[in-house]
C-alpha cells in the first residue's frame, strides 16, 4: 500500500446474506451458506495486503431478534461450516483466530467447544489476527469495560482513554482504520463504537455473498484517497499566500484577493472528479447535485427581482 495509508485494522460488516437470496427467490438461509466465498476473499485480501487485524461482525447481540429458524441456522453455520472448514488453511497460513463477545445460555455447548479449540489451535500465529465479534454489541462492550473499571476499584481521576482500553473485553485490539460495509446500508449498528472513533468508512453497494478480491481493492483504493489528521491541520507547510489551506478555509492571498484551496489532481483523473478529487461516480452526483441548487437559486433570484420591480427581464435561465 502507499505509504502513510497503510490499513493496520480492517473491520468489516457483512451485510446483505438475506437480500440476496430473497432476491433469488430463496430462502434468507441460503444466503448465508452462498457468503463462505466472501469470508475467503476479506481474509485472502487482507493477508495479501499486509493487514495485521481483521474483525468481522458474526453475530451481533441483536440478533437474537430474527426469526428462531435463522438465529440457530447463523450459530450452528459459523461453528460447523465457516470455521470447521477453514481453521486448518487459516492454521497453516499464519491465521491467529479471536473472539470477541460474550457467551450466551443460547449458544449450544458443542458450537463454543468448537470456537473455543479454533481459537488454542491458532493461539501462536501472528500473520494475521482474525476477530470474530460474534454475540457482540458496542453498547455491551462500553458498559462491561465500566463495570470492570468500578470492579478494581479505579477512581474516577484515573480514567483515561488508556486506562479505559486497557479494561476492554480484547485490550490489544487496535483501533480501526478502515470500517467497510457490504449491502448499501450507511450505518455502523453498534459494532465498535469505541475503536471506530477515527476510522474511515466505506460502504459498498455489494451484497455479501457477492463480496470478492475486486471489491476488496475498491475500497483499500477509497481509503487510499482519503487523508487522516486525527484533529490535526494536516501535514508539511502552513497555510499562506501561496499554501491554501487544504481543510476548505479561504485565506488572504500576497495581492490582499481571497485565495480558495486548491485541490491536487489526482493522476489518470479529468475532468469533474479530477477537479474535486472524489471518485467519478460520487463526483457526478454531487457536480449534477450543485447545478440543480445554482439554477433554482437563480430562478428564484429572478422571481424576486421581478416581484420587486413588478416587471420581468426575460425568461428565465435555462
Amino acid at each position: 500500500m502507499t505509504p502513510g495509508a497503510s490499513v493496520r485494522h480492517l473491520a468489516c460488516i457483512m451485510d446483505g446474506n438475506g437480500r440476496w437470496a430473497q432476491n433469488r427467490g430463496l430462502d434468507r438461509t441460503h444466503g448465508h451458506m452462498a457468503a463462505h466465498h466472501a469470508f475467503d476473499a476479506i481474509v485472502d485480501g487482507a493477508l495479501g495486503e499486509g493487514v495485521e487485524w481483521l474483525t468481522l461482525f458474526a453475530f451481533s447481540t441483536e440478533n437474537w431478534a430474527r426469526p428462531e429458524e435463522e438465529v440457530t441456522f447463523l450459530v450452528h453455520f459459523l461453528a460447523e461450516r465457516v470455521i470447521k472448514r477453514s481453521v486448518s488453511r487459516m492454521h497453516q497460513r499464519g491465521v491467529r483466530l479471536r473472539l470477541l463477545g460474550w457467551e450466551d445460555p443460547r449458544i449450544p455447548v458443542d458450537v463454543m467447544d468448537r470456537l473455543r479449540e479454533a481459537e488454542e489451535l491458532t493461539r501462536r500465529n501472528t500473520t494475521l489476527h482474525l476477530t470474530l465479534a460474534f454475540n457482540y454489541g458496542g453498547r455491551r462492550d462500553l458498559c462491561e469495560t465500566a463495570r470492570s473499571l468500578v470492579s478494581q476499584g479505579v477512581t474516577p481521576e484515573r480514567i483515561s482513554p488508556d486506562t479505559f482500553a486497557r479494561h476492554m473485553a480484547l485490550p490489544e485490539l487496535p483501533d480501526v482504520d478502515l470500517l467497510l460495509r457490504t449491502g448499501g446500508e450507511h450505518r455502523i449498528s453498534n459494532f465498535l463504537l469505541w475503536h471506530c472513533a477515527y476510522a474511515e468508512l466505506v460502504f459498498l453497494d455489494v451484497l455479501w455473498p457477492d463480496f470478492r478480491a475486486p471489491h476488496f481493492q475498491h475500497a483499500l483504493e477509497l481509503y487510499r484517497q482519503r487523508q487522516r489528521r486525527f484533529g490535526a491541520v494536516g501535514p508539511a507547510t502552513a497555510p499562506g499566500p501561496d499554501h491554501p489551506a487544504d481543510d476548505g478555509t479561504a485565506w488572504p492571498g500576497a495581492d490582499g484577493r481571497t485565495v480558495l484551496p486548491a485541490v491536487a489532481a489526482q493522476p489518470g483523473r479529468t475532468g469533474r472528479a479530477g477537479l474535486l478529487g472524489l471518485p467519478t461516480t460520487i463526483a457526478s452526483h454531487l457536480g449534477a447535485s450543485l447545478l440543480n441548487g445554482l439554477k433554482e437559486t437563480a430562478r428564484f433570484a429572478l422571481l424576486q427581482f421581478s416581484d420587486d420591480h413588478g416587471q420581468t427581464h426575460g425568461p428565465e435561465p435555462w
